[in-house]
């Protein structure tokens, strides 16, 4: 089994530099931590855990978010006992393979939905904030909200994420498209006098 920490870390209760310094960089979370010495404790019950591949455990809103490598959400999957015994631990979970890029993520959380496109500011701070555009056709077939989709986004990939439907963009624009020309047209008024 791999886990986010160092087995022996969890066993000891002390964190070695290597995991202490992913701890300290924002890499893992104290949840993860947590998570990992459960799941560790469960692999005496589940000994098919030893195959795990364990990126990853973000808590978001009441939802577990798993982040494993490939093959490992079959392992996951197969044990419906220990998946039971989690839910009732953590809530609702979400198993997603890794290593979490950003429109990877995005799409299976929005399938059978598609994004329209996927924009990326770089603010001066040297911080990156993505913005999801989606289409309008899909806002009922998205199992989550604008929001949910945000906060699981975000927690998954460590980066500030913003979603926005296509018609919402285009009433922003519409709305400030009229105080530009209004203003234009002030000035033109104020040179004529």
């Amino acid at each position: 089994m791999k886990l986010p920490v160092c087995i022996i870390d969890l066993e000891s209760d002390i964190l070695c530099p290597s995991c202490q310094e992913k701890l300290d960089t924002g890499q893992i979370s104290n949840f993860d931590i947590e998570f990992s010495r459960w799941l560790l404790q469960k692999s005496k019950e589940y000994p098919e855990l030893a195959d795990l591949h364990l990126l990853r455990a973000v808590r978001v809103d009441g939802r577990l978010i798993l982040i494993v490598k490939k093959k490992s959400r079959d392992v996951l999957l197969a044990l419906e006992d220990l998946m039971e015994e989690i839910r009732e631990q953590y809530g609702e979970v979400l198993i997603l393979e890794g290593p979490a890029k950003l429109r990877t993520i995005v799409r299976k959380l929005i399938a059978p939905a598609i994004e329209v496109g996927i924009n990326s500011l770089y603010l001066p701070d040297g911080f990156r904030e993505s913005i999801v555009v989606l289409r309008e056709v899909d806002r009922g077939r998205i199992p989550y909200t604008k929001e949910e989709l945000r906060q699981i986004v975000s927690a998954v990939t460590g980066e500030t994420v913003l979603f926005e439907y296509q018609d919402e963009r285009e009433k922003k624009e519409e709305e400030q498209a009229p105080d530009v020309l209004e203003k234009k047209i002030q000035e033109f008024t104020r040179k004529r006098r």
